[in-house]
């Protein structure tokens, strides 16, 4: 593993997610779940908390239940990380594994998907963040140890 400066891994990250194509959200908040995210994106959201001066959310299941299943970084309707949104967010409605009712195009091609993905686990490797995971459930903030299967 090669140390890479915060300010280099938020590069890196800025470059991947100017490849994902935007459309017109609508906000319906239908997209809004518990999510997770890896090490480099967590890396950027912290920054981003840190700087704006916003508190880092986790909630339970129960908690989740509680808030009608909503991201708890939806505040008034509105994303409060959108411009750190982790990429599971950024792909809403893109791709046909996480459709939007508001957008029924596929804008983001297989090609595009597959190298978009390649170059965050790359990041994620050279930072050293395989097995960890974090998010907005407080049960998926850990590291996940797993054998390498030959």
């Amino acid at each position: 593993m090669k140390i890479v400066p915060k300010v280099e891994v938020i590069k890196r990250l800025k470059t991947i997610y100017t490849q994902i194509p935007s459309f017109e959200c609508k906000h319906c908040q239908l997209c809004s779940n518990p999510i997770f995210w890896l090490k480099p994106e967590e890396i950027n959201i912290q920054e981003y908390l840190k700087n704006h001066h916003l508190s880092y959310f986790t909630l339970s299941e129960e908690e989740f239940r509680l808030n009608d299943l909503k991201c708890p970084y939806l505040q008034n309707n509105r994303c409060s990380i959108y411009p750190v949104r982790p990429l599971v967010c950024r792909l809403q409605g893109l791709i046909p594994e996480l459709t939007c009712p508001n957008n029924k195009t596929v804008l983001l091609s297989k090609g595009k998907y597959n190298k978009i993905i390649s170059e965050l686990n790359e990041l994620n490797r050279d930072i050293g963040g395989i097995g960890e995971y974090y998010g907005t459930r407080k049960e998926v903030n850990h590291k996940i140890i797993s054998k390498n299967v030959d």
